[in-house]
């Protein structure tokens, strides 16, 4: 009988000692949550860190009255230079490769770049269609494009940064796959001072600058291409049956 007595208040006392360590134990519980709420929210939503800013480039003025060339004509992304092939502005003292703080382009400057030179051809009536090549338009032509320099650079002898845009074209007949020309362009650009609207209107112009020229060039190149560009087309199609 004693035994019995014994197991019964030993399982009415269990649940109590238990209860009191789970009493204790919540204010612990409470501050911890609170705490870890606490930094979660300061971290995700009241951050101090600035935002960057984002830039863009605007495409080269249209031309009127222009004769496109009746050829299709598509741009690859572009390789860069060392250090080129980021979202962030670079600029160069000397040797030394930097980057403007608290600004950023508004995507890779691969993308930027191809962008701007398929818009500026496309708007210059030059061609029957300028396309980026990652759409898999069939055409005639293929422009390799590298771009060598893009960026702003400073001198021991000037006090405002002049922007450099250089860019190699390697113009491709896609029917035989035969490399037509090779064409460069480049411009430098003075920033109007050392703030950074005016470096990025001297992008902007330099850019516009180098990528005209090229298109002049390459209207040149497609001009003279265009009889061995009817061969290559008749000889690349299949032979009709009798």
């Amino acid at each position: 009988m004693s035994v019995v007595l014994k197991r019964k208040r030993a399982r009415r006392c269990a649940p109590r000692h238990a209860t009191s360590i789970a009493i204790k134990a919540m204010p612990f519980i409470v501050a911890t949550f609170v705490s870890i709420s606490g930094c979660s929210t300061g971290s995700l939503f009241d951050s101090d860190t600035p935002v960057p800013r984002s830039y863009v480039l605007a495409p080269a003025p249209p031309a009127v009255n222009a004769a496109p060339a009746p050829v299709d004509v598509s741009v690859s992304r572009p390789d860069l230079g060392s250090g080129l092939d980021t979202d962030r502005i670079a600029v160069l003292k000397g040797r030394h490769l930097d980057y403007y703080r608290g600004v950023r382009w508004g995507s890779r400057a691969l993308e930027l770049i191809q962008n701007l030179v398929v818009d500026s051809l496309q708007d210059q009536h030059l061609f029957r269609s300028v396309t980026p090549e990652q759409a898999r338009v069939a055409g005639d032509y293929v422009l390799d494009l590298q771009v060598r320099d893009f960026q702003s650079q400073y001198s021991d002898r000037a006090d405002v940064p002049t922007v450099r845009v250089a860019m190699v074209g390697r113009l491709i007949r896609i029917v035989d796959r035969e490399l037509v020309a090779i064409v460069t362009s480049e411009a430098n650009v003075e920033a109007q001072d050392d703030r950074l609207s005016a470096v990025m209107a001297a992008f902007e112009s330099a850019s516009h600058r180098a990528i005209l020229d090229l298109g002049a060039k390459l209207s040149s190149v497609v001009a003279n291409d265009a009889n061995t560009l009817r061969a290559a087309r008749a000889e690349g199609e299949p032979a009709t049956v009798q």
